[in-house]
């Protein structure tokens, strides 16, 4: 005979007024509706996932092969010709559609103000990169030239930037030193009688300018290929703390590098391994030659930045047309005023010195010694494209357009790999610059022409005002900038608050960058980053579910202290996905909250043998102890229709079916199903409030006579209890070999000792992988349900049949679990 069950979830929301209070005096925090708009039923008769397949499941259509794929795609038209070319070369598009009278103003008002931005910061992070003022300059040019044709954001300033340079400083310094290692007789290069100093001798000068452009060379091919080939998720592997802190501890090394120049000291540079800490032993060994006049212009810039930026800019900042570029004024008056002090002569103040008012002409840069810093190279080439694309995002966010990850790693590369051959180092994002054209309302990239045409005139016409600017005033231009980087330090604190985890990555990121050097801090930072993916998995949790007793919402038992078990079934999830990793931890975390059946089947085995020396009877468990029906609403089967295949549904094609093998071994039905609804409760009835724990090892008492395990009635009836565990998958996205095969031992020994194990929730991908380890070879798949709710309702009214004595132990095959070790 057929039975009917059902799937039944009800929640009403009561109607209260807005702002009313409960019965206990709390505020509901949702809108007051009315309780037919807002009440949630849903009434079905549970599916297995098979069954829910056969069903809804689309019919699987014919692959195509390779080949066919290859020729449907392989055809040419003018649109798609367009769309190609375009898509490398977005001017194209850009000029297509360009709307002169709309956008021209807009553009060119926009290109000139970052142009005058850019000045400064070509002149300070020129010298931040330990090569020639110039560069600086040539840098702020042709990267901005080359990502007109290959960008894809109008609001994006290509050019120097502080994080970058700094890098590539150490690499430049790293280089210098193994030059001047190999040379020393260039320490010995005078000019006029007089002994120049090693940071202006024209040949070391030269060197490091060649180093700066073979590893933007080198940066640029990289970038290029990882756009061609879509490699832009790499990115992906770095996280928000190990930026914070890589930045931040960037920003350490950049101040440092720039305390010496602010305080007027020429002392050698220290890189490598603890530099941090050897540059500022070689500071304070030559405190007593800090020149005061260069530290009064450091002050006094500082203090000029600090009150413009917080107090005009900041402050009415949405009154401004664009923010006062201070940094600019700071450099003009500081050219005027060392041009009519002659602070070099008169107070020993350092001055930028000569600075060429040419464009130089395209040159091939030195690779002979590229293999030497690959790897600073591809650190370099990640981080361009991670800061540049993360910029690019918040402004496409702003101004509602999108921008293309791959072409613009295909852009940013361009814009090193070109610029190379004009005497660059390594060019990014500047986000104060974006930011700026951002507020402006910068409508194509067409505005980088006018922003490129600027710099033009600046190198052409009027480099030479730059010689006699004072570089302590440089150095604080670049000093200041860092504020933002040095507050953000303290978001250590934030990330110890949101997750250890995380605070772990930033604090191990941090304090190696700073105290190590930079190229470590951002190994250790992305090998920590990947361990702690890892580790998570290795410290998912795994809980039980229990159910409310006012709406019975299925919740984590144990966080809420109305919810209740139901009686003889654990739920179990597990959050995390179940691979090699954490498989182990996952049958430990479910036997340790539900039932495990490894200690069930010792203790039984020990209680088999105390029985066995008493005489008493072979059945565990009297019936009056434990129920062996199901209870069921009016329906009958006596025990002698068992062996009848019963089919669960009032469709032609089964819901939930119950096997001949697995009705006798699981379960049988009782005409007097009022008797046990009186004990137990309806299917959709309010539990009790009474739960089975399971037995916590810390609890067991240890029996006297063999120092092992006391085995009680009380303790065993209370593993007995359970006769289902159902494990929800739903929150496990992934399962490799490993995993489906944990599975399948966890079926074979919670079948050993008589309690069913249901798996509900299970991904497509998870099912196929469960197909292709032949996990359903153990596992039937009437086993397997929909949600948890449909195991849930078939579960809850099933009772196995008491266990007798006489059980066995496991198999040797059970035992081995297929085990490589055996098959040595």
């Amino acid at each position: 005979m057929k039975e009917k069950r059902s799937v039944s979830i009800s929640y009403a929301a009561s109607v209260i007024p807005p702002g009313c209070l409960d019965t206990k005096g709390r505020r509901f925090s949702c809108p007051a509706v009315n309780i037919v708009d807002n009440a949630i039923v849903i009434k079905r008769q549970p599916f297995t996932q098979t069954a829910f397949d056969d069903i809804h499941a689309k019919t699987e259509f014919e692959s195509k092969s390779i080949s066919e794929r290859v020729k449907k795609q392989a055809y040419c038209s003018k649109k798609r010709l367009w769309k190609l070319v375009s898509g490398y070369l977005p001017i194209l598009k850009v000029l297509r559609y360009y709307n002169i009278k709309e956008n021209i103003l807009i553009d060119i008002l926009a290109g000139l103000t970052i142009g005058v931005l850019h000045i400064p910061q070509a002149l300070a992070f020129g010298q931040l990169t330990s090569v020639k003022i110039e560069n600086g300059l040539y840098t702020s040019l042709w990267p901005v030239i080359i990502y007109v044709f290959f960008g894809t954001s109008a609001h994006v300033s290509i050019g120097t930037s502080a994080v970058i340079c700094i890098l590539t400083a150490g690499v430049v310094d790293r280089q210098g030193e193994a030059f001047v290692a190999a040379n020393p007789d260039i320490l010995n290069f005078t000019l006029n009688g007089t002994q120049v100093p090693l940071n202006e001798i024209p040949a070391y000068l030269d060197y490091k300018e060649g180093v700066a452009m073979a590893v933007t060379f080198v940066s640029g091919l990289m970038m290029i290929f990882m756009g061609v080939f879509k490699l832009g998720f790499i990115t992906a592997y770095l996280s928000e703390s190990f930026f914070c802190a890589f930045t931040s501890g960037a920003a350490i090394h950049i101040a440092t590098s720039q305390v010496p120049a602010m305080l007027g000291l020429d002392i050698t540079k220290h890189g490598g391994l603890f530099k941090f800490i050897n540059n500022y032993i070689e500071i304070f060994s030559h405190i007593t030659e800090v020149n005061v006049a260069a530290i009064v212009c450091a002050v006094i810039t500082c203090l000029i930045i600090v009150l413009v930026k917080d107090c005009i800019n900041e402050r009415f900042k949405h009154k401004l047309f664009m923010p006062i570029p201070i940094e600019l004024f700071i450099v003009i008056i500081g050219c005027i005023v060392g041009y009519f002090g002659d602070l070099n002569t008169n107070f020993g103040i350092a001055i930028v010195g000569s600075i060429p008012n040419t464009i130089p002409p395209p040159v091939i840069p030195p690779l002979a010694e590229a293999p030497d810093f690959l790897a600073d190279c591809f650190i370099i080439a990640i981080l361009i494209f991670a800061n540049t694309i993360a910029m690019a995002k918040i402004c496409a966010k702003k101004h509602n357009y999108e921008v293309d990850d791959s072409q613009e790693l295909i852009a940013y590369g361009m814009c090193n790999f070109v610029s190379s051959f004009f005497k660059c180092f390594p060019s990014s994002v500047a986000p104060p610059r974006s930011m700026v054209s951002s507020g402006m309302n910068t409508k194509t990239v067409v505005s980088g022409i006018f922003t490129s045409g600027l710099m033009v005139l600046v190198i052409m016409v009027i480099s030479f005002v730059f010689e006699v600017l004072p570089k302590s005033i440089l150095a604080a231009i670049i000093f200041i900038a860092l504020k933002g980087l040095f507050i953000q330090i303290l978001d250590g604190r934030k990330f110890w608050r949101v997750n250890k985890f995380d605070f772990v990555i930033w604090f191990s990121t941090f304090t190696s960058a700073v105290f190590l050097d930079i190229d470590y801090g951002l190994f250790i930072g992305v090998g920590v980053s990947l361990i702690t993916v890892v580790f998570q998995t290795q410290f998912a949790r795994g809980y039980r579910l229990g159910r409310t007793m006012k709406d019975s919402t299925l919740v984590e038992h144990k966080k809420y202290q109305d919810s209740v078990e139901i009686p003889g079934v654990k739920i179990f999830r597990f959050q995390s996905s179940l691979y090699f990793a954490n498989a182990e931890i996952f049958r430990s975390n479910l036997y340790k909250c539900t039932v495990n059946p490894r200690k069930l089947l010792k203790m039984i085995k020990k209680y088999e043998k105390k029985m066995g020396k008493s005489g008493k009877s072979e059945v565990l468990f009297s019936e009056d102890k434990r129920s062996s029906v199901v209870p069921t609403e009016n329906t009958t089967l006596k025990k002698s229709d068992s062996t009848k295949h019963v089919s669960v549904s009032n469709m032609d094609n089964p819901l939930f079916t119950m096997t001949d093998e697995a009705q006798n071994n699981s379960c049988v039905l009782r005409q007097n199903a009022d008797s046990s609804i009186k004990r137990h409760g309806s299917i959709d009835s309010t539990y009790s409030t009474v739960t089975i724990d399971t037995v916590n090892s810390e609890d067991e008492e240890v029996d006297p006579e063999d120092g092992d395990i006391l085995v009680t009635d009380g303790k065993l009836r209370t593993m007995r209890h359970t006769h289902h565990v159902i494990v929800d998958c739903s929150v496990i996205n992934y399962l490799d070999a490993s995993g489906a095969n944990v599975l399948s031992h966890i079926f074979t020994e919670y079948d050993h000792v008589n309690i069913k194990l249901f798996l509900c929730g299970c991904s497509y991908d998870m099912r196929k992988a469960m197909k292709h380890a032949d996990v359903f070879n153990k596992i039937p798949q009437e086993n397997i349900f929909l949600d948890l709710n449909d195991a849930l309702a078939v579960a809850k009214i099933q009772r196995t049949i008491p266990m007798l004595l006489g059980v066995t132990d496991y198999s040797d095959e059970e035992a081995a679990e297929d085990s490589y070790i055996t098959k040595l």
